[in-house]
């Protein structure tokens, strides 16, 4: 018999087990998990941190970072250093809301140096054109930017720090209320490629400003026209490179949570975490992956992979001897047939046989990243998001397309070479298929309203990083990390 209750019922809680359950919610409410330390997980434990909850982060990796990974190998002539994920930052003042958040100033703590040109281009008739300030001064480009700003005039506030929850509001806000006459810009059927034709007489230059819907992984001939924003946010944000590579900017952000008593374990996989219904949790994993983390999700997870797929990359890094003066430090080779090349890559899923090559050498600006005379090569190709794709030998056609453009590079001029691709990007990331963002942008549906941060069963359950709201690369993920943090403390 309780001596509190005079009851003989079992069931019966007493004033201390009542007591002892109110402690426990209390902990549990003032706690939130976080699984992944990819650049969104610690964007949002950051913002946790900061609110005044304990936050505890788990990572599979030895490290922070996600994507945002390094690479480095020890040759015979000495160490390179590669990024194998980012390899350029835009919107730094995203980054400095993020570190500022934990009393961090990024010129101390993650300097970065300005990249120019942002991008070198290569045609195989010979034309190269750089992407710098004469660039963005030609009148044909200078039109099409005035038509981007108003895109980015009106959807910018809405759509980047706000959640699809939250987009109502804006119709009350007077300064989105006197962009009103954009509306149309970003209302139309029409894909990007469609609106750079519109704009642009030299096919070159319609490629070149087709190409910035490889930014989110998707097809130009597809992705709607309002992601003419990307070359506008590029051009106005400018093109950066932290001070010690790509890799800074994950370190930066781990020293911050720290700052704010945020604690991290490693090497540990905490899949059930997300399925635990007591603690928020913020999972920083690929959405479409994760979601088959929980086993009553069968439907639903059948539903978000009937989407089509944004690409995955095909990736070699290089250690490559003496310096090849036509290059940049972003470079793109463009191919002959880019809507072929686009056919393949989604339509019939195939690497390109033809494809268009993005180089970057950091050590273009981080000496350090190479031995003296010496070069480190990041090479990409969006392929399939399909890990099951066979790619031996790809290296050596991606290799031979170069020499077309008369990048001459043997194989004794290559100290180090390791490749990888969507099986590889699918393990390390847990990225669906290998997938970089989760969806292509290839609707309004899929690049507007991409899988919630709020699990729509699992109420205690938040998502953040490329493949939802409000998307891929680093300020968006940054920002995706903000809002479920935000979205946690609303509802918890």
């Amino acid at each position: 018999m309780c001596i509190h209750c005079k009851t003989n019922d079992p069931l019966t809680t007493t004033p201390l087990e009542a007591l002892l359950t109110q402690v426990k919610k209390f902990h549990n409410a003032n706690l939130v998990r976080v699984v992944g330390a990819g650049i969104g997980g610690l964007s949002a434990a950051i913002h946790l941190a900061r609110a005044g909850r304990r936050v505890q982060v788990f990572e599979k990796q030895s490290s922070c970072g996600g994507k945002a990974a390094e690479h480095v190998a020890e040759t015979a002539v000495g160490r390179f250093r590669w990024d194998v994920g980012p390899s350029l930052l835009t919107m730094p003042h995203i980054l400095q809301e993020t570190l500022a958040a934990a009393g961090m100033d990024m010129e101390k703590c993650c300097p970065l140096l300005p990249v120019s040109p942002a991008c070198r281009y290569f045609w195989q008739d010979g034309h190269v054109l750089d992407e710098d300030e004469a660039f963005w001064s030609r009148p044909d480009v200078q039109k099409y930017l005035r038509h981007a700003q108003g895109i980015h005039d009106l959807s910018a506030d809405v759509f980047l720090r706000r959640r699809p929850q939250q987009w109502w509001r804006a119709f009350f806000d007077v300064n989105v209320l006197q962009q009103a006459r954009h509306f149309s810009k970003v209302a139309t059927l029409k894909s990007l490629h469609d609106l750079n034709r519109r704009y642009f007489k030299d096919a070159r230059l319609v490629q070149l400003f087709d190409r910035f819907a490889t930014y989110n992984g998707s097809s130009p001939y597809h992705t709607p026209a309002t992601f003419a924003i990307i070359p506008y946010i590029e051009h106005t944000f400018g093109a950066w490179i932290p001070q010690d590579g790509i890799r800074a900017v994950p370190a930066a952000l781990e020293r911050a949570a720290r700052s704010l008593g945020v604690e991290f374990f490693f090497n540990t996989e905490m899949r059930d975490l997300i399925g635990d219904r007591d603690v928020a949790t913020v999972c920083n994993a690929d959405v479409l992956s994760a979601e088959s983390w929980l086993p009553e999700s069968a439907n639903r997870v059948r539903r978000l992979r009937s989407r089509p797929l944004s690409c995955s990359g095909f990736v070699m890094l290089l250690a490559v001897r003496g310096r090849r003066a036509q290059m940049s430090h972003h470079n793109v080779f463009f191919s002959r047939d880019y809507g072929r090349e686009f056919a393949q890559i989604f339509d019939e899923q195939v690497p390109p046989q033809e494809p268009t090559v993005y180089v970057s050498i950091s050590s273009r600006h981080l000496p350090g990243d190479a031995p003296e005379g010496c070069e480190n090569w990041f090479v990409l190709v969006n392929v399939p998001a399909n890990p099951k794709v066979d790619f031996s030998g790809y290296g050596d056609i991606v290799l031979n397309q170069l020499t077309r453009f008369g990048v001459q590079i043997s194989n004794n001029d290559i100290l180090y070479r390791h490749e990888f691709g969507p099986k590889e990007i699918a393990e390390r990331d847990n990225a669906w298929q290998g997938s970089l963002y989760g969806w292509a942008s290839h609707s309004p549906l899929t690049a507007l309203l991409r899988p919630p941060l709020r699990h729509p069963h699992h109420r205690n359950l938040f998502f953040c990083g490329g493949s939802t709201h409000p998307g891929g690369g680093i300020p968006l993920v940054l920002l995706s990390g903000r809002m479920a943090a935000e979205a946690v403390m609303e509802n918890f």
